[in-house]
């Protein structure tokens, strides 16, 4: 490894000394030479379009595009209501280069927005992220975020439905920049009741700098809400409705008024959503006294949601240089849900001495509601500026299950009395986060600093009972009331500075984090405070406008979930139960990253992460019992190496496509689960989008995604894929679109994991209703004619290139 680092090293040193950047300036003026202002500008490729860097007129109609890579350009220029207009062709080799004026002609037409010559591709990299442009995609309509989300660069699901980047768990989830807090089935029922509708682009990024929270083990995604700029009264309507084995649908309003400096905004989605999770798992308990015992299980889960989300808010700037954003959003899920299963029990697989009968009904309320204020402050016109964001996020959820056991005999007849349990654990969460981040040019470079404060605390109640005698009486040893409390207290320093055509970032990051896990039912406090330092370093270097290379190396933490450390079990059927470790610490990560970008199109990043006291799933059981059960350990180390390649094509004049292939490398190596492991694997991901403009109104989408089997840990994850299509058309009014999508439609995403490991020997097959068909309809409303925009009107282009 070290090795290939100085290679690195060296290769971006000599590519230092090969090129050097110049600047593009101009003016845009109207047909009557008059200059326009707050003009989107536009650097884009000669040869294939494609986007380089984004300027803004200013009110002299003047923009200068600085460190421009070598190489042969066009300018394009577009504003609300004027037709495009685009350069000559320029060459650029390292010296200022001024384009002659660009003339916009004024347009009347009524369209939607300004479309920008240079097409964005589905999959795009910026500032070492690849970003997943899904406000358009047919596949994503209608969808709720966790299927958008999974559809991203590098990103999977495992078979709890658990976000996964380049194969490994521990990714840190943020919504418009802001950490969710969330990890787990917590976060996944949250991305579950959030309409995709909302998404206007997911960012995936495996890089760190000390400005981001050091949570995380492989890197972050952060989702991009929808914004909307335009002048005057606007709004969207989309009604959607599918079919798996079961009805589901749901719908969304986006509304926005924009008058000078006040924007005021809001959405509503109603989602109500049935699906059918079918399970079949065999287990076999070996057992020197009782004997070796076979459970083999056939599961049917049906689960109901119905999800109101919503969120409003307001803009104002309150001057030339200050802008406030103050907003509220909510979730309240109501999910309900009923499994059967049947298992039969017995010494070997096909013998059967006794069958047990289980019917758990559950109802399990989601509640979010957060408010967010932020103020920006433009302290010069260098980029300075002074931020101050606020959040507070609570959670009120619940959890009522009902638990009907039967056991019988071979002969049908029952063994004993029915059994009875039921649990009710209400779970109280609250985060208050504050946070002030300070940018300043110094020097030649750029300086970033800021302090940061979050507070969460996790209240868990759980009741248990059981029916005896005709009467509800607590089931000794299983109640259990745990607090949850965390404290981290941060501040950064980063500086950037550019040498000719090579950037370079430097940061640190301290964290001092309190935690104390308090089990009041158990009379036990866990207390711990430490003070960790996460240093940071990237170097990047244009070689010329077609070939970027970078260097990037960050240090990581995941600390545990809340859940994971709560002592008690938490009981799934009879004999399957997860169970908490209140001694898990935290884990930690060194990661390094080398990217490569052709054309600013292609990508290739090769990482490698190091993990201590990594954090794993493992798993206990009991030979006399028959019980079985899910925990977290501190395995001792892991290493998974990754190369991800996304490559776009356009074949022909209506067939375009992304491929994201990815390739990884997995080492897992200590204790687990009794036993010692020194288990590696290799695996493979790819996804292929393919997108066909058939004529101006209609197009068409197919996507195919392939996992391999892998190793993670003790588990070997089998092989699965998946095929969806679908089909978009716009009517001549641009105002209405319909959009008809099936997704797996061969049905053969099935999520099958099996483990033979010490002596633990399981397998598991599961189906999580993913054969749909979606019908969704979308009608934009409002001022959307296309008019001159006032002088100081910022667009969305312009906040993109601020």
């Amino acid at each position: 490894m070290r090795a290939i680092l100085n290679i690195c090293f060296l290769l971006v040193t000599v590519l230092t000394a090969q090129a050097q950047q110049g600047e593009v300036g101009g003016r845009v003026l109207n047909e009557q030479l008059e200059p326009l202002a707050n003009v989107s500008v536009y650097l884009l490729t000669a040869k294939v379009g494609a986007l380089i860097k984004t300027e803004i007129t200013d009110e002299h109609g003047r923009y200068v595009i600085k460190n421009v890579p070598s190489g042969e350009f066009v300018v394009q220029a577009s504003s609300v209501g004027y037709e495009i207009g685009k350069s000559s062709s320029l060459n650029v080799t390292g010296q200022s280069v001024i384009v002659d004026d660009i003339i916009l002609k004024a347009n009347q037409q009524t369209i939607d927005a300004v479309t920008v010559e240079g097409q964005v591709p589905l999959v795009q990299q910026r500032d070492g992220k690849l970003i997943l442009n899904v406000e358009n995609s047919t596949l994503a309509a209608g969808n709720n975020a966790l299927e958008v989300v999974r559809r991203a660069p590098g990103v999977s699901v495992d078979k709890d439905e658990n976000l996964q980047l380049m194969g490994q768990q521990g990714v840190n989830v943020t919504i418009d920049g802001r950490q969710t807090y969330m990890s787990g089935e917590q976060l996944s029922t949250f991305l579950k009741s959030m309409n995709g509708d909302q998404i206007k682009s997911v960012e995936v990024s495996t890089i760190r700098s000390a400005k981001e929270d050091a949570e995380g083990t492989v890197g972050s995604i952060n989702i991009v809400l929808k914004k909307n700029r335009l002048e005057g009264f606007n709004g969207s309507f989309l009604a959607s409705g599918a079919h798996g084995k079961h009805a589901r649908g749901n719908s969304s309003l986006n509304l926005s008024y924009k008058k000078d400096n006040t924007t005021v905004f809001g959405t509503y989605g109603f989602t109500r959503n049935k699906r059918q999770f079918d399970l079949g798992l065999e287990r076999k308990i070996p057992s020197e006294e009782v004997g070796d015992r076979v459970f083999d299980q056939d599961a049917s889960l049906v689960e109901t949601n119905k999800t109101h989300n919503y969120r409003i808010g307001i803009e104002q700037k309150t001057s030339e240089r200050n802008t406030m954003l103050l907003q509220f959003s909510g979730d309240n899920d109501k999910e309900s849900s009923v499994n059967a299963s049947l298992t039969n029990i017995g010494p070997a697989l096909g013998l059967v001495d006794s069958v047990l009968r289980t019917v758990t009904n559950s109802r399990t309320p989601f509640n979010r509601y957060s408010l967010n204020f932020n103020n920006e402050l433009q302290l010069d016109t260098l980029g300075g500026k002074l931020i101050f964001d606020f959040d507070w996020t609570a959670f009120r959820n619940d959890a009522d299950i009902d638990y009907d056991y039967k056991t019988y005999l071979p002969d049908g007849n029952l063994s004993y009395a029915p059994e009875k349990w039921r649990t009710g654990m209400p779970v109280d969460i609250d985060i208050y986060v504050g946070k002030i981040d300070f940018i300043k040019k110094l020097g030649k470079g750029k300086l970033e600093s800021g302090l940061k404060y979050s507070r969460v605390k996790s209240d868990n109640n759980l009741a248990f009972e059981r029916f005896v005698d005709n009467t509800w009486e607590d089931f000794e040893g299983r109640q259990n009331h745990f607090i949850y409390t965390e404290e981290i207290a941060a501040g950064y320093l980063d500086y950037n500075r550019s040498f000719g055509a090579t950037d370079i970032k430097l940061g640190v990051r301290a964290e001092y984090t309190f935690s104390d896990a308090h089990s009041v039912t158990n009379g036990v406090t866990n207390k711990r405070d430490y003070l960790d330092f996460f240093p940071s370093a990237s170097i990047s270097h244009a070689v010329n406008e077609n070939n970027i290379v970078s260097l990037s190396y960050a240090r990581k933490i995941s600390r545990p979930n809340y859940r994971y450390l709560n002592p008690m079990p938490y009981y799934i059927d009879k004999f399957t139960f997860m169970l908490g470790n209140p001694y898990l610490r935290p884990q930690y990560t060194d990661g390094f990253t080398l990217n490569y970008t052709l054309y600013k199109m292609f990508n290739i990043t090769l990482g490698t992460d190091i993990t201590n006291d990594a954090m794993v799933e493992s798993m206990g059981q009991d030979d006399i019992k028959g019980e079985s059960w899910v925990t977290r350990e501190n395995l001792a180390r892991t290493v998974t190496s990754y190369l991800n390649v996304n490559a776009p094509f356009r074949i022909g004049k209506i067939w375009t496509m992304n491929n994201n292939l990815t390739t990884i490398y997995m080492h897992f190596r200590g204790p687990i689960a009794g036993e010692y492991a020194d288990l590696g694997s290799v695996f493979f991901q790819g996804r292929s989008t393919n997108n066909f403009k058939l004529t101006k109104a209609l197009s068409a989408e197919l996507a195919v995604d392939y996992n391999s089997p892998f190793l993670y840990n003790i588990y070997k994850i089998h092989a699965r894929w998946g095929t969806d299509i679908g089909i978009n058309y716009n009517f001549k009014d641009e105002r209405n679109s319909l959009k008809l999508a099936a997704t797996d439609i061969f049905r053969t995403q099935q999520n099958n994991v099996s483990t033979d490991f010490g002596q633990f020997n399981s397998m598991i097959r599961q189906y999580n209703d993913n054969q749909t068909v979606r019908l969704t309809y979308t009608y934009k409303f409002g001022n959307l004619k296309q008019q001159m925009k006032k002088r100081g009107e910022e667009s969305e282009e312009a906040s993109r290139a601020r």
